[in-house]
């Protein structure tokens, strides 16, 4: 039988302090525990590791040429014990996220500024993406978690709504309509839109707005990111409609007014069913926190 932990442990000990009574203080133990747990190493190798001379226990010669080793495995030892602590007090350890723009830019951003405050050590790794794309990339592992709009069931991952926001007109601010409290999808009948099409989460909620007052959406620019549309209007390319989370602070030169009938998209945090880091589960609690802030 080999050495545990345990025993090198306390061989160690006394080499340090040359004697029981200094390694058992050292180890807080009793001096017969200790001394047994020596007799066990001893016996185990079949060696003796120390001669008592005077009350100090001398080591051995072959004690001394399994020092260096001793010391190394102790040393290997201290390491992953400073891993383990670090990992459940979240200073380090890793974090793969996948998000579509709006989140990135505005939840996971606020959110990673903060944990880059607690948790410098943390290596972070974030994958814009459309809305499938997120679940794709959570399924496949290439992500801990992900954010997306309106996830639909999927077998393979577990999707949990954390949030919802809202649509609304992003257009400058000189604009006739600017001065409306809200935009009706009335007031945009026929007018050349920068807009998501219907396959998407935000272009699918905005064409059952049009329907249901029987107002025709015209898509002049068709885009798939909210920070497009942004750019976009501020250029001077028309109105867009976006969601509400991606413009809580509106370039400069441009405003947001309600879309109206009212239409918003939820979002989900997605993830495997089995469990997470801790450093992602609490990533993900946190986004889910300040979801309640900034999106409903």
């Amino acid at each position: 039988m080999g050495l545990t932990l345990r025993h090198i442990e306390v061989i160690r000990a006394v080499l340090k302090e040359g004697s029981v009574t200094g390694a058992a203080k050292m180890l807080l133990v009793s001096q017969p525990a200790l001394s047994r747990t020596l007799k066990n190493a001893e016996s185990r190798m079949g060696v003796q590791m120390f001669e008592r001379r005077g009350g100090r226990m001398w080591p051995t010669p072959e004690a001394l040429s399994l020092q260096r080793d001793i010391e190394r495995v102790y040393r290997e030892v201290e390491s992953v014990e400073r891993t383990s602590s670090d990992l459940r007090n979240l200073r380090s350890g890793r974090l793969e996220i996948a998000c579509n723009p709006s989140v990135a830019s505005t939840l996971v951003a606020a959110a990673l500024g903060e944990l880059a405050a607690s948790s410098p050590d943390v290596r972070v790794s974030i994958q814009t993406a459309l809305n499938y794309e997120v679940v794709e990339l959570v399924r496949t592992r290439s992500a801990d978690v992900g954010f997306a709009w309106d996830v639909p069931r999927q077998l393979d991952v577990v999707a949990t709504e954390i949030g919802q926001s809202r649509l609304v007109c992003l257009l400058p601010e000189a604009h006739p309509l600017a001065a409306r409290r809200a935009i009706s999808a009335k007031d945009l009948h026929g007018v050349p839109l920068i807009s998501f099409n219907s396959t998407l989460p935000i272009g699918f909620a905005t064409e059952s707005a049009f329907a249901e007052v029987g107002a025709t959406r015209r898509i002049g620019i068709d885009i798939g990111q909210s920070f497009v549309a942004a750019v976009l209007t501020r250029a001077g390319a028309g109105i867009a409609i976006v969601d509400q989370l991606s413009v809580r602070e509106p370039p400069a030169g441009l405003v947001t007014r309600p879309f109206l009938p009212l239409r918003v998209v939820k979002l989900f945090a997605v993830m495997r069913s089995e469990r997470l880091s801790l450093v992602a589960s609490k990533f993900a609690d946190r986004i889910a926190e300040l979801a309640k802030e900034m999106v409903n």
